[in-house]
């Protein structure tokens, strides 16, 4: 739990913190989504599924987006990645790479519908700057998922042939 606090507070801080120096066609990279990744990968099920959901309700309430629509996506992004769970090698970069582009059109799918049934007239997101968002988001997924992975100890999350061997 503390470790998820700690993923959580330093993801928020560095997409917060650099946003500004990490745009790419006027979009930064979502490192956030990449955490929710990260999670969902390697949790079990209804950790994983809270886990996301919170990160998404932490970045709702850090940036000017309605609050829910981040939350609402990395929910839907977290059941989708835990029914892909034991068909997929979560440590292999093609898996990251294909889990995040999938991650991201479904955040960008969520937030463009949001966008069309909104009833105030407040400053609709681009679909270029989705786009580059997508793009950049995915191009660091290896990297980043790689590290996480490395990193998997200390959030008590048990290899494949650890579970196995548990009985799990």
């Amino acid at each position: 739990m503390v470790t998820y606090l700690i993923l959580a507070y330093l993801t928020l801080g560095v997409q917060l913190g650099l946003e500004a120096y990490l745009r790419v066609g006027g979009a930064p990279p979502n490192l956030v989504l990449l955490a929710a990744l990260f999670v969902a990968l390697n949790a079990p099920k209804e950790s994983a599924l809270l886990g996301c959901f919170g990160l998404g309700l932490m970045q709702d309430l850090l940036t000017s987006q309605t609050l829910g629509v981040f939350a609402l996506s990395y929910g839907l992004v977290a059941m989708y990645v835990i029914s892909t769970q034991q068909i997929v090698y979560r440590e292999h970069p093609l898996t990251h790479v294909l889990i995040t582009l999938s991650a991201c059109v479904l955040t960008c799918f969520v937030i463009i519908l949001h966008d069309l049934f909104r009833l105030e007239s407040a400053a609709r997101t681009s679909f270029s700057t989705l786009a580059y968002m997508t793009v950049y988001t995915t191009a660091l997924s290896p990297i980043v998922l790689g590290l996480l992975q490395k990193l998997r100890k200390p959030f008590g999350f048990q290899s494949r042939r650890g579970a196995l061997r548990a009985g799990g």
